[in-house]
């Protein structure tokens, strides 16, 4: 079975850019290099329809700026129109055919559209022409996990993070080991990933499925109280702070933390069946009946990891 992408962290290139001139207040850049530093001051604002049209305006003056055409391209990229931006990051490949961060994102780019193979392709030529970043290995090692290519997932990840060892590189291979149902290889993992940052809530979150996995339900417990402490947000750790409590025999306290889960998904049906044996564990058979035939009503969903894409 692949690893759902949908938890697992995905990357975009990024390469070093020169220092942005000083703009003219109120005026039109003369220029295209001026259009050019505009459009990178507007794409850092996050004004992507601004940063578009100077990008456009800089290449109608000057074709022959690859660099330009992939920014260009980046922007197209984070607006969501993933065709443009192949467009673009194309245009920046026929001046500089081997460059790595272009052909990692033009990866990112056809893989959003469905063209796994032709990502594949551009991120094993980045790793064959050695200008490979640790962007470029990750979302290679993403496709072979969702594709359940395990060994090919582990070994990439492990690339990656000899690049650049981070949080998120070491949740990513934690998350396929996991997926194995290797335990032991995903907690060192996720353990790593907080030591990386100790504030990286989905690793504690993780590192306390291992240990709920592995049945040591009092460690699975402080590391999900951790992982709210840091993202309050997050209600899947209502659910599994149950199933350990309930493991634990302290039903009252896991019928809190279910009602919880309940609250936020009140569609799944995992939720309803946990709460239906705890109810029944207090004694309490109409409240379990009642559960039992929720969650028979409901599509389970689902609580395997991703990679992050």
């Amino acid at each position: 079975m692949g690893v759902d992408r949908a938890n697992l962290l995905v990357y975009v290139a990024a390469m070093p850019t020169p220092e942005l001139r000083p703009d003219e207040d109120g005026q039109k850049p003369h220029d295209a290099a001026g259009w050019y530093d505009r459009g990178r001051r507007s794409e850092r604002d996050g004004d992507l329809d601004a940063a578009r049209e100077a990008y456009g305006r800089a290449l109608a003056r000057d074709q022959d700026q690859p660099h330009w055409h992939y920014r260009l391209g980046c922007v197209h990229l984070k607006a969501g129109d993933p065709t443009q931006a192949t467009i673009c990051f194309s245009a920046a490949l026929r001046a500089e055919p081997h460059n790595g961060t272009y052909l990692t994102n033009l990866g990112a780019a056809l893989d959003r559209l469905g063209r796994s193979d032709e990502a594949i392709r551009m991120y094993r030529k980045a790793i064959l022409h050695e200008t490979a970043t640790a962007a470029t290995y990750h979302n290679l090692g993403a496709l072979f996990a969702e594709a359940g290519q395990t060994d090919e997932a582990i070994r990439t990840f492990a690339a990656a993070i000899e690049l650049t060892p981070d949080a998120e590189g070491y949740q990513n291979l934690g998350l396929v080991h996991f997926t194995s149902g290797d335990f032991g290889r995903a907690q060192a993992c996720f353990e790593k990933a907080i030591a990386c940052d100790a504030d990286f809530g989905i690793g504690h979150y993780y590192a306390g499925l291992c240990a709920m996995k592995s049945g040591r339900y009092d460690e699975a417990l402080k590391r999900f109280e951790r992982a709210l402490q840091l993202n309050p947000q997050f209600a899947r750790v209502h659910h599994n702070t149950g199933v350990c409590l309930h493991k634990l025999e302290r039903y009252e306290q896991a019928l809190g933390a279910l009602q919880r889960a309940l609250e936020a998904y009140p569609e799944d049906g995992r939720a309803h069946y946990q709460l239906a044996l705890t109810y029944d564990a207090l004694g309490l058979t109409q409240e379990a009946r009642h559960h039992y035939g929720q969650s028979r009503a409901r599509q389970q969903s689902s609580d395997g990891p991703s990679v992050k894409r």
